[in-house]
């Protein structure tokens, strides 16, 4: 039979006895097709660097009589950095680092014509070979037999695909431990079902791939074309999040693997992270590392990660290739990266809403897996993320790439406004912008502004708008200035600004008692003032050394270490990694203008702060950047005007050819370091090995509560000073 634009060549279900010819591994039941490749235009914008092997854009048509689909196609220029490196092992043993210049290369995403909210991600190296969704089905498509793109190819559902039945490794407890309890998905900021955020963001992605993955694939090129289609899944999945994902490096290991695999995946994560921060950070600048491997975990877990450890030391997770199809460990992927950017398990919400039911895919971070790939974030999936990309440490993902960091350059649709853009909202079949064309990535007629915070219904919104609320004591609102779309950067007390409990640190108001609740959960408090003293007795400030709490739950996820001092019960909390103890946070009050800085108690002037405030002329406060931060309506450096006057008076002389007009359009974003990762040579090893324990600290009756497994760091008196 013949369907439009496709040769139907019959239904391979898999009974027993069926021709060898007709069977696919893993695959209950397929539809046999010969795609057709369309005839297409020049690609929008397609600049003369983008010539090669692969068009830019391709569209294709394959199904079946009655229900044939026609994807239409564009090649993913943000999918490797311009930084990409690969890292093997040479057949003389020597490991070798190449750094690839900008190449040609055959991976796509689109939509299936037709079909709202469509997507699809797939590869044409050798044959068509990925996933597209239409309506409520998510289909697979891949070659029969090497074939070329116009040959045999195998296309079934989703849930046609055998795998095993995976669960994510990130228990309850844990989640309890990082995230505190849950608040019901009706009580969580509500989010849009459109980009979660303005402003782009941006995850630059190292991949490891270990030796039991090497020998499933057979060789380097079957590796490097696996986990590129993985990349491309993966951030197809976060373009909903307004999230780029980009592969930086890929790093394989044919020869063995440089730490302990374990069937335990808290084990290898844990090795995983370890030989990262010793080995990995101080070479290739990544934001986030997933391992891929093709070790069998214990049970039904697929994959485990650190929660909201994004742009930390911890900043990745380990993930067992469990599918036949690469999708399989995109998705898993996909959900432990989640737990990087602070997304909770849907189930843990009360209330928590995914629009897609658990037959069709579900949602991205479901607990367990089921027949069927996820294919979206819950709408609880998306206040965590907006609650966690807030946080001053997540400074990782919100710089935009510089027009060198992508591979190919400028190019309109791809959602980051670059040179000679006014705006870019994707590709017009998913751009909901009216504000902005998306086929000229130029603002619409009349428009002043696309995004931002300060851009409402196309129009700058006027001068003092609030546009960034304030999330705390010591954090600071923001306000429009009248002139641009962007909300101005976001902006904290001064250091050494009394707060509840102590003095402002960098945007917060660290406390002991504060510290001791997000660890170890309601009711938690400082323990007694006896037992900080081991801290003093061995060289530290008063309460500046390691951390000792009373109170909270008493089943933790991590060891503690408890001694008796004068009848009092003192508790000292293992960090994640289980290499030490954790520390009083940095700025916490120890005394009076006192304030714990570099493992010492010292005066506040280690701020250098000069109380600026005092020149805001009563109209604004002084900021972390010992500038004036004006109250809503008054216009900067010094607060002593009018902000509707001072844009009046820049109006007035822009009419009279006295200067530019205000700028109205989009600006770049604002560059911020990301925080080295502080390093750590600590392996994990047997999960019997010994946790960390106070048990040497002289002269002292200690008891190890606790399961985490850890290596032996049996601490000192010395060892309790945090330097």
């Amino acid at each position: 039979m013949r369907g439009p634009g496709l040769w139907l060549l019959g239904r391979c279900p898999l009974p027993a006895g069926l021709a060898l010819s007709c069977a696919l591994p893993g695959v209950e039941q397929f539809e046999v097709v010969l795609p057709r490749r369309l005839p297409g235009p020049r690609a929008r914008r397609a600049l003369p660097s983008h010539t090669g092997l692969y068009p830019e854009s391709v569209s294709y048509v394959l199904g079946a009589p009655g229900h044939s689909f026609t994807l239409h196609l564009r090649k993913n220029r943000e999918l490797l950095g311009s930084s990409y490196t690969e890292t093997y092992t040479a057949s003389n043993g020597s490991e070798v680092t190449e750094q690839l210049p900008v190449q040609d290369h055959c991976f796509y995403q689109g939509h299936v014509e037709g079909h709202p909210r469509s997507a699809a991600s797939l590869s044409t190296c050798a044959g068509l070979r990925g996933f597209f969704r239409a309506g409520s089905a998510v289909h697979l498509i891949e070659p029969l037999d090497g074939a070329g793109e116009t040959g045999r190819h195998a296309l079934y559902q989703a849930q046609h695909l055998q795998q095993k039945a995976g669960t994510c490794g990130v228990s309850d407890a844990s989640l309890d431990d990082l995230l505190g309890p849950r608040v019901s998905a009706a009580l969580r900021p509500r989010s849009r079902d459109g980009p979660l955020s303005r402003q782009p963001r941006f995850v630059e992605l190292y991949v490891v791939t270990d030796s039991a993955e090497f020998q499933q694939l057979g060789s380097r090129d079957a590796v490097r074309r696996r986990v590129l289609e993985v990349v491309n899944h993966v951030d197809k999945l976060y373009q909903e999040l307004n999230f780029r994902v980009a592969l930086v490096g890929l790093e394989v290991w044919s020869h063995g693997d440089k730490f302990l695999v374990s069937p335990h995946a808290n084990i290898t994560l844990e090795n995983f992270l370890a030989w990262r921060a010793r080995d990995l950070v101080g070479r290739h600048p990544h934001d986030n590392v997933q391992l891929i491997t093709g070790v069998d975990f214990t049970g039904t877990t697929v994959g485990l990660a650190k929660v909201s450890a994004m742009c930390s030391r911890d900043s990745g997770a380990v993930n067992q290739d469990h599918s036949q199809n690469p999708m399989g460990v995109a998705s898993t992927i996909a959900h432990e990266m989640g737990h990087n950017l602070g997304m909770d398990h849907d189930e843990n919400v009360p209330g928590c809403y995914c629009p897609v039911p658990r037959a069709g895919g579900g949602c991205i971070m479901a607990a367990s897996i089921g027949s069927s790939f996820p294919r979206t974030f819950s709408h609880c999936s998306r206040a965590d993320l907006e609650t966690f990309v807030e946080k001053p440490w997540t400074a990782c993902v919100a710089n935009a790439p510089d027009l060198g960091r992508l591979v190919g350059g400028p190019v309109c649709g791809n959602r980051f406004v670059e040179r000679g853009e006014q705006c870019d909202c994707g590709p017009p079949e998913d751009c909901q912008n009216r504000c902005c064309n998306a086929t000229t990535c130029q603002l619409a007629a009349g428009a002043e502004c696309a995004q931002g915070a300060c851009c409402h219904e196309c129009r700058v919104k006027p001068a003092a708008e609030p546009c960034r609320p304030q999330k705390d004591e010591c954090d600071l609102e923001e306000f429009c200035d009248g002139q641009r779309p962007e909300c101005p950067e976001d902006a904290f007390r001064e250091n050494g600004t009394p707060c509840r409990g102590g003095y402002c640190y960098n945007g917060s108001c660290p406390t002991l008692a504060g510290r001791c609740r997000d660890l170890c959960g309601p009711g938690a408090r400082a323990a007694a003032e006896t037992c900080f003293s081991y801290s003093i007795s061995a060289g530290c400030g008063v309460r500046c050394g390691v951390l000792f709490c009373d109170g909270g739950p008493q089943r933790l996820e991590r060891s503690t270490c408890s001694f008796t001092s004068l009848s009092t019960v003192c508790r000292a909390l293992a960090t994640v990694n289980g290499d030490a103890y954790e520390p009083v946070p940095e700025g916490t009050q120890c005394g009076q203008e006192k304030v714990c800085w570099e493992g010492r108690c010292q005066d506040l002037h280690v701020y250098r702060s000069r109380n600026c405030s005092a020149g805001c002329h009563g109209h604004g406060v002084c900021n972390h950047k010992k500038e004036c931060h004006c109250h809503a309506g008054w216009a900067p450096p010094h607060c002593t005007k009018l902000l509707t006057d001072v844009q009046a008076g820049r109006w007035q002389r822009a009419r009279q050819g006295w200067g530019p007009r205000p700028h109205t359009g989009p600006l770049g974003a604002i560059h911020h370091p990301a925080q080295p990762a502080p390093q750590n040579p600590g392996v994990v090893g047997d999960p019997e090995e010994a946790a960390p324990c106070c048990k040497h600290i002289p002269g002292r009756v200690v008891r190890q509560e606790g399961t985490f497994p850890g290596p032996q760091v049996p601490p000192t008196s010395e060892g309790l000073c945090v330097n």
